[in-house]
């Protein structure tokens, strides 16, 4: 005869128990390697990490001798300071649909203010406060003037960079401003290195921008909004986002930003020079897209935006290390901004 009813269940019972928790067939094990694999390419920066890494074997096995030295990483360092620190604050320009031509302009004038402040006989504090008030009052010229007129931060930068640059060469009647004391705590220690690591200044003061960045982009509800207005317009608008009020912030903190980069790049340049940030509007911009920020808007990395950063002082320091003439810095810049833009397109076009 057949087995009986408790039986079968007891056996039921059995059979399910010992199936619980192992792998079935249809079921793949996934190996550490495999999963650890899986968790890097899931990194918003790995590839302008690994666009890094090329790039300085590639460097390494040309000319080892004089690019694998301490000294060597720690001017690259320095170089690509500047231009991380400005590019912090482009993530949220372009993260939100805009971009800003005028950060270079806004560097000159409010670094040649502080010097003519310090020229004149006003304290450090005085001039750092002349430095920061006229950069962000930039900014916010910027964005002020873009919301007003309804027009696109680019339209309103493209003129605004070539105010600025022609106020700055207007007051400092196009020489460089010096004639004050350099004997001073600030040139020596914010224009220098720190004693414990030898590291440049500027060094530390674009890892401490960076991290505010990060948290401001990533942890916050401001961040959040400037997302959404890159992201999609008219659903910001309709979920109640203050669009104008949210943009003027942006381009406000872009030149308070900017004011940052101003200071520690006059503590070791020592002179307010009317051609400081030429052309580095572009640096900027480059960095920011290698770094990961859509060029479309709705999304950004600020620490991409840093590596980008250097990933541009190495190419530069690297040309002029194989004995390029300067000229061609300016050409390849422009390449490396066409190759970062062409593939930010593809990418979103297969997304």
């Amino acid at each position: 005869m057949g087995m009986s009813t408790s039986a079968l269940m007891v056996e039921a019972m059995t059979m399910g128990e010992s199936t619980i928790g192992l792998p079935t067939r249809d079921e793949p094990r996934r190996g550490g390697l495999r999963s650890l694999l899986h968790r890097i390419g899931k990194v918003d920066e790995i590839g302008v990490i690994g666009a890094l890494i090329v790039l300085v074997v590639m460097l390494a096995l040309l000319v080892p001798d004089t690019f694998l030295t301490g000294q060597n990483f720690i001017n690259v360092s320095r170089q690509a300071s500047y231009v991380g620190i400005m590019a912090v604050g482009m993530v949220f320009v372009i993260a939100m649909g805009d971009i800003d031509l005028s950060v270079g302009s806004i560097w000159m004038l409010s670094s040649v203010m502080m010097a003519i402040a310090l020229r004149d006989g006003y304290s450090i504090w005085i001039a750092v406060a002349v430095c920061m008030l006229v950069a962000t009052v930039c900014g916010l010229l910027n964005g002020a003037l873009s919301v007003a007129l309804g027009i696109p931060t680019i339209i309103v930068t493209l003129g605004t960079l070539s105010l600025y640059r022609g106020l700055g060469l207007v007051v400092t009647e196009a020489s460089p401003v010096s004639g004050y004391e350099l004997k001073t705590w600030f040139f020596e220690s914010v224009g220098g290195r720190d004693p414990i690591f030898g590291v440049w200044i500027s060094v530390w003061a674009a890892l401490i921008v960076g991290i505010v960045g990060w948290v401001l982009f990533n942890q916050t509800a401001f961040g959040r909004r400037v997302q959404a207005i890159g992201s999609n317009l008219q659903a910001a608008r309709f979920s109640g986002i203050r669009i104008a009020r949210t943009r003027i912030l942006v381009m406000t903190l872009m030149g308070f930003i900017v004011g940052i980069a101003a200071i520690v790049a006059l503590a070791f340049n020592r002179n307010g020079s009317p051609t400081v940030g030429v052309g580095t509007e572009l640096g900027v911009i480059a960095a920011t897209i290698i770094g990961g920020t859509a060029l479309s808007g709705g999304s950004g990395s600020v620490l991409g935006a840093i590596l980008g950063a250097l990933i541009i002082a190495l190419i530069q320091n690297g040309l002029a290390l194989l004995a390029v003439p300067p000229a061609w810095s300016t050409a390849v810049t422009g390449i490396v901004i066409i190759v970062a833009v062409t593939l930010d397109y593809l990418i979103k076009r297969r997304a």
